[in-house]
């Protein structure tokens, strides 16, 4: 007789079963006593947290929860004399960052974020179009940016720093922060560390930015902390597609941590979340002045004539480049919609 196999259904319900075995413990042997924790990051249905005084433990979440994620702060009960507990509180969330799920649900991916910063490399090159992409995701989630100019040791005259100077006029103009910074030649990495320190902070760019180099130069000892990790949850290295939050080390060699890092897949997916014309404008601060003085009230700032954009754009007061950069996303949320 043929052995009878399992089909698809039976399967997903045993492997459910397993782990809910690997993630129940019993809260009759918790301690009473409270404590806080920080969400370090989470793996299948537990999370890795660390305790005030930088303990980690491997922790169940109380039913109702829902997903927590790198940055999280929650309150917990330790199992005694082990390094288990149960998260049984989340903490007040700010600056979340999110990207877009299956059926359009928000999919978190940290949260407590003090500031993005967008990696921008010297070579390959700037490109002001994708800096504006991140600015307005950024503005969508209501989330501070900074601008790391990557990749300055390869700039070898002042007429190129001049060039790069001139396409981040507009974002200096903005007040957006913007810091140069090297991996090889280390330039610049003191002043990042200074802008990071006490900070939650996320590194968004391109590929061939250069952001896991400039991540290695920040935390020297990056694989080392990996492999713990993998120890800790016990995935492989590059199991885990959630986000990690990463101590950063102190700033004067000290005992405390010179701000957090955190590292996410996640955000290979940041873009913007397509958006009316309306709210399109409000994430372009350096329109605000000329919004409500065009002509036409349903202006879309491209054919009409006595629009008010256009013609901050040809008396310099907008730039060519932020103009064209939002032309290009209103035609690229017309189109999904469409």
């Amino acid at each position: 007789m043929a052995k009878r196999r399992l089909n698809k259904k039976q399967i997903a319900r045993i492997q459910e079963k397993r782990q809910a075995t690997q993630t129940l413990i019993d809260e009759s042997q918790l301690s009473d006593e409270q404590q806080k924790g920080l969400i370090i990051t989470s793996f299948g249905k537990r999370v890795l947290l660390e305790n005030q005084s930088g303990e980690q433990f491997s922790c169940a979440i109380r039913q109702g929860l829902g997903k927590l994620v790198a940055g999280d702060e929650v309150v917990w009960q330790e199992v005694p004399n082990t390094n288990e507990g149960v998260v049984t509180q989340l903490l007040a969330r700010h600056h979340e960052l999110s990207r877009p799920g299956f059926r359009g649900q928000k999919r978190m991916i940290a949260s407590n974020i003090d500031f993005i910063g967008i990696v921008m490399p010297v070579v390959p090159g700037i490109h002001p179009d994708m800096i504006d992409r991140y600015l307005v995701a950024a503005s969508q989630l209501d989330i501070p940016v900074i601008i790391i100019i990557n990749k300055v040791d390869l700039l070898s005259s002042d007429e190129e720093w001049e060039m790069v100077a001139e396409l981040l006029h507009p974002y200096a103009e903005m007040g957006i922060e913007i810091l140069p910074a090297s991996s090889v030649s280390e330039e610049g990495l003191r002043e990042l560390r200074e802008f990071m320190d006490q900070k939650n902070s996320v590194l968004v760019g391109a590929s061939g930015a250069g952001k896991s180099s400039l991540i290695n130069a920040l935390i020297p000892d990056l694989d080392i902390r990996v492999g713990e990790l993998s120890e800790a949850t016990g995935l492989g290295k590059h199991t885990t597609t959630n986000s990690i939050l990463y101590h950063l080390p102190s700033l004067d060699n000290g005992t405390t941590h010179g701000g957090n890092l955190i590292d996410s897949p996640g955000v290979r997916q940041f873009s913007p979340n397509p958006c009316s014309l309306t709210e399109l404008e409000t994430h372009y601060p350096d329109f605000a002045p000329f919004l409500g003085q065009c002509k036409y009230n349903n202006c879309t700032h491209s054919i009409e004539p006595h629009c008010a954009i256009k013609q901050a754009v040809e008396d310099d007061e907008i730039a060519l480049s932020r103009y064209e950069s939002f032309r290009r996303l209103l035609e690229e949320f017309e189109n999904e919609s469409s």
